[in-house]
């Protein structure tokens, strides 16, 4: 398993080149905070879109939040060409005034927020930004709640995104809790609904986290079936890692580079 590396402290600091972020109306629900890099222009190649979900009790803030780290990192990523330049997505699944209404509402929320990113936040962002409409350009991935909204836009199927970033959270397909009470069920479930199809994920946890418990015996099971997920699944734990912002972010510096390649 390969080391998750630490974030250099540098990268958390303002950049030379800064992107910005900018308030995306989404009708009808809440609004989304949007990322766009240093060198956005409306010609040339196509973004990839990084679709990014915050844990449960959080809102559109929580990933760009007023520390400004997560987007002092992105910044740098992109000026070292760690990653590819790309405009990252950060919707709430939650409809306005609903956020603090505990982890059952939480459930039911990102259960439905499937229709919500097809058919309003993705067609916005496309019209609004130079993002090609490939699937092979679109990524999403998700803290905690986000992480089983993650899971949720998996199992619905391929045809929106092709990259997959579920951090600690698992699979609610066979229920809530269910990549911990039901592992193979889940992993075998997982393989029906991906089979023949093209997709790359990476899941990541700690194993202080409270979501370890849960996520560590669903990617397990994914692992140990045969051929089904070598090639296109990847999990990592980060040792001392716990369930919080900071460690989720040192997990987005590790994995987002793979995205998008």
């Amino acid at each position: 398993m390969k080391e998750i590396l630490p974030i250099p402290e540098q990268f958390l600091q303002p950049c030379e080149h800064p992107g910005r972020l900018q308030t995306m109306h989404i009708p009808s629900f809440s609004n989304a905070t949007v990322y766009v890099p240093a060198d956005y222009n409306r010609e040339g190649d196509p973004y990839p879109t990084f679709y990014l979900l915050h844990g449960g009790g959080g809102d559109e803030h929580s990933f760009f939040s007023e520390d400004g780290e997560l987007k002092n990192m992105l910044d740098h990523m992109i000026e070292k060409k760690k990653i590819e330049p790309m405009i990252v997505v950060c919707p709430t699944y939650y409809p306005p005034g609903k956020k603090g209404e505990g982890i059952a509402y939480s459930g039911e929320a990102v259960r439905d927020f499937g229709p919500i990113v097809r058919n309003k936040i993705i067609p916005l962002v496309e019209e609004k930004f130079r993002t090609g409409g490939d699937r092979w350009l679109r990524g999403i991935g998700g803290f905690s709640m986000g992480a089983v909204a993650t899971w949720y836009a998996l199992m619905a199927g391929v045809e929106r995104f092709r990259w997959f970033m579920p951090m600690s959270g698992d699979c609610w397909i066979c229920g809530e809790r269910g990549g911990g009470e039901h592992p193979k069920q889940t992993a075998e479930l997982i393989a029906v609904t991906l089979s023949g199809k093209d997709y790359y994920v990476h899941a990541l946890t700690g194993d202080k986290d409270i979501a370890f418990p849960n996520l560590d015996p669903q990617m397990k099971a994914m692992l140990d079936m045969p051929e089904d997920f070598k090639k296109t699944v990847k999990y990592s734990v980060l040792k001392g890692g716990v369930h919080d912002y900071p460690d989720i972010r040192r997990y987005i510096y590790n994995a987002l580079p793979e995205f998008f390649r």
